[in-house]
Order: structure tokens, then sequence, then C-alpha cells
């Protein structure tokens, strides 16, 4: 139930100010709507799907995602951990719909936590915010408003302030309070 009303008021929140921005703006140049992926997840046994709308130097998002965390990653070769979640992400675009941003992104999430001998499963779930800052590499023409295929590398520096250990059976999960992300995601601009 909260992660619906999470998505709710999310999704309101975005509509409202991208319907907002859209009426008023006068120039369509830099206004979108634009889809991607994230293809590490797809590597990690997951998934990964966000929209996104542009307007101005103004990007707002929302997604969905999975990953199977690494096992280098976790520091217990015992366990494996799931990772899904939402988020939302607010970014500024110093250029014209390419080049650098910087921005913000909060996230609520849900880890899976089990043996790998699938004796003992809990679950983690929380909140996590932080910065982020990329680039966005547009294959599009600027005459067309750079709509077409385009290519985002950035990183990003997540806090988690409720971190806690999690009792998995024997084993106990220790996750980060301060998570650095980098990755690419592959979209469309439309």
């Amino acid at each position: 139930m909260k992660v619906s009303l999470f998505i709710f008021i999310l999704s309101s929140g975005m509509f409202l100010v991208t319907h907002h921005e859209l009426k008023a703006q006068k120039n369509s140049e830099a206004v979108g709507l634009e889809i991607e992926t994230d293809p590490l997840a797809y590597f990690l046994s997951g998934y990964s799907f966000h929209l996104a709308y542009t307007f101005k130097h103004i990007r707002a998002s929302m997604g969905v995602f999975g990953i199977e965390q690494p096992g280098f990653f976790l520091g217990n070769e015992k366990l494996a951990v799931f990772s899904s979640g939402y988020d939302l992400k607010a970014d500024y675009l110093f250029g014209n719909l390419r080049g650098l941003f910087l921005g913000v992104q909060m996230t609520y999430g849900k880890e899976t936590i089990e043996l790998k001998n699938g004796q003992a499963r809990e679950e983690n779930n929380g909140f996590t915010y932080g910065i982020r800052s990329g680039y966005r590499i547009m294959l599009g023409k600027k005459d067309k408003q750079f709509k077409g295929l385009y290519v985002i590398p950035w990183i990003a520096l997540m806090h988690a302030p409720g971190a806690k250990p999690v009792q998995v059976g024997p084993e106990e999960y220790r996750p980060a309070a301060w998570i650095p992300f980098p990755t690419v995601h592959i979209g469309y601009r439309f």
C-alpha cells in the first residue's frame, strides 16, 4: 500500500508540473518525452524502464528498476540480494538538451536478501536520496529537437539514512549508508 501511494503521489506531481510547464511553454524546442533503460540492469538479471519529460532546462523522470547485486559488492558470499524499486529524478540541463547535467534523485527500494542455499530470506525497504551528474549524448539532429536515440553516462551518490544490518539466518547483511552508482542509460526522445 505504501509503495502504491508513493507511485501515485510521484505520478500526480510529475503530471501537474509537466502539464503546467507545457501549457506555459511558448518555445516548444525544449519540450519532449523520453523513454530509456539501463542495459546494465538486464546484464545483472534485472529490469529497467524510465519515462521522462524535458521542458526548458529541466528534465523530470520516474522509473522502475531491479537488479541482482553482484557478489563482490555484497561482502558476504553466502548471500544473494535482489534490489528493486521506484525512482524520481529531476535534472538541470546546462546545454540545450545535450551535454552536462546535474540533478537530484529519490528512490523507494526493496532489497530481498536470502541465503544462497534458500534456507532463510528477509526484506529491507526504505528511501534513498542523492545527487547525480552525467552527460547527455544526443544522436538526433538539433534542427529536429534531438529526436531519436541518445546515450547518458552518469553517476549518482545515494544516501540510505535508515541503513541497518539485517540478520538472515546465521548470516548478517550490512547495507551501505552511502552508495556510489555509475551507469549508462540508453533512450529515445520523441
